[in-house]
């Protein structure tokens, strides 16, 4: 949101629908500015903010393709003409030609050829609501600060100087153990107007095909009361913005890990609980709520599936309505690739009468592009390599990634995700490309942390 000293407080806040010019705010009719930042220019209409035209007002620098996600070439050859335009080819891939550009025109030609037509059409996906994450902050929590902390406490010279940066980037808050609910209230005053994100990982028989982070309720009762309990302590704070994610790598074990016997049998407790959670928070305007979605390297290929057993959750949920599916959640894989698998989810989504959904992607490790060796081993836990990736952002790419609402850092990084040691003992963690000497789940890894750090992309 933009705020100016003399106009702030006479000015409504609420953000328009998306334009041409703006994910969230809508074109100025006029060309007079009032503010400018990063973004571009700004104007006033209707008393709230609007987003200068440079079509109208800058004719000579914008670049109209943008608004419909191509570039425009950096050259005037007119290669093909549609309602939208003059279209070049620059880069194996289509581009726009300025309307101040004096280019050629498509020609015919003497020469006899065979003609071969090529058609590139980009997608285009209905405008929705903006997420909590596009307006105001996104919620640091005290937690995460006191960890990295005791990081910073350990450190010397630049690297503790880059650690400090790192503390106070805002993180979930995860819903973890039995005594969390009575936590939420605390770190919902703290986050006051700035939106505060959670994640509920209660689910009975938690985490069926792994050890290292097995646990969650007792049963399908005891969950429904957790469920609960977060419910009405949302629900008597109607003025937060929160968002919650819910039951990473469930949805995921579903869809692929039947043949063990720990999922198959809780498969369907599994579906009700999401259903539940759903149908409670999804119910309260003040929340948006995301459904864990796995991630590209475990569920690519598995789409149709995936939408067939969210159609089937989202069906016992009548009263609840979700933003949307959270992906890569303590994983590793770049945004891109998250990227082209939410829109492949999407599609069948779509085939299954769910439509307009939203993705946020957890970029807390994904500094390092490590897919390719993870593809091989699959090891998921403390993975050697990896750096801190994107810092958490609204609406990071509203051109070329219109389906993302946001990075966030979901699982907060160097927390470690097993041990190869201790009463929760995972194989998996004893492997040679996860990091030795890590302690059980959930509990802080100092040297993941300075591995992290130093392997962060973009650096802090």
């Amino acid at each position: 949101m933009k705020f100016t000293a003399l106009i702030a407080s006479s000015i409504l806040t609420t953000c328009a629908l998306a334009s041409s010019c703006h994910p969230n705010y809508d074109c100025c009719n006029g060309c007079d500015v009032y503010y400018t930042d990063d973004e571009g220019e700004w104007g006033i209409q209707n008393n709230n903010w609007c987003f200068i035209n440079d079509a109208n007002c800058h004719p000579s620098n914008v670049c109209k393709f943008e608004a419909i996600g191509y570039p425009c070439c950096s050259h005037c050859n007119i290669v093909y003409t549609d309602d939208s335009g003059n279209w070049g080819i620059e880069n194996d891939d289509w581009c726009g030609i300025r309307d101040n550009c004096g280019g050629n025109t498509p020609s015919s030609s003497s020469t006899t050829t065979t003609p071969t037509t090529t058609t590139t059409t980009k997608k285009t996906y209905p405008t929705v609501a903006p997420s909590f994450f596009s307006s105001g902050n996104i919620y640091s929590n005290s937690q995460y600060q006191s960890e990295v902390q005791s990081s910073i406490n350990k450190l010397s010279g630049e690297l503790q100087q880059q650690a400090s940066r790192v503390k106070y980037t805002p993180t979930a808050v995860w819903l973890a153990w039995y005594g969390a609910p009575n936590e939420v209230p605390k770190h919902l005053g703290a986050a006051g107007g700035n939106t505060a994100v959670f994640i509920m990982y209660w689910i009975p028989t938690r985490d069926c095909n792994s050890n290292a982070s097995q646990g969650g309720a007792s049963d399908l009762n005891s969950y429904k009361s957790y469920v609960d309990s977060v419910y009405n302590t949302f629900r008597s704070n109607g003025n937060s913005r929160i968002v919650i994610v819910i039951e990473p790598d469930t949805i995921g074990n579903i869809v692929t890990s039947q043949e063990n016997e720990n999922c198959r049998r809780t498969a369907i407790i599994h579906k009700e609980a999401l259903a539940y959670a759903v149908n409670k928070f999804g119910s309260l305007n003040n929340v948006q709520v995301y459904l864990d979605a796995g991630h590209s390297q475990w569920l690519t290929g598995y789409e149709d599936e995936t939408a067939a057993i969210i159609k089937e959750i989202l069906d016992m949920a009548p009263q609840g309505k979700i933003r949307g599916f959270s992906t890569n959640i303590s994983n590793f894989q770049p945004v891109q690739r998250e990227y082209e698998y939410h829109t492949r989810l999407y599609d069948a989504l779509e085939k299954v009468g769910i439509s307009n959904m939203r993705f946020i992607v957890d970029t807390s490790r994904n500094g390092v592009d490590i897919s390719e060796a993870f593809a091989k081993t699959k090891t998921w836990c403390n993975f050697v390599g990896t750096g801190f990736g994107e810092r958490p952002k609204g609406n990071p790419d509203p051109i070329n990634m219109p389906l993302l609402d946001a990075y966030m850092w979901l699982k907060p990084p160097a927390e470690s995700d097993g041990s190869s040691q201790g009463m929760r003992t995972d194989p998996v963690c004893a492997r040679p490309d996860s990091l030795p000497g890590a302690p059980e789940a959930g509990q802080w890894f100092h040297d993941y942390f300075v591995q992290l750090l130093r392997n962060a992309n973009p650096k802090f």
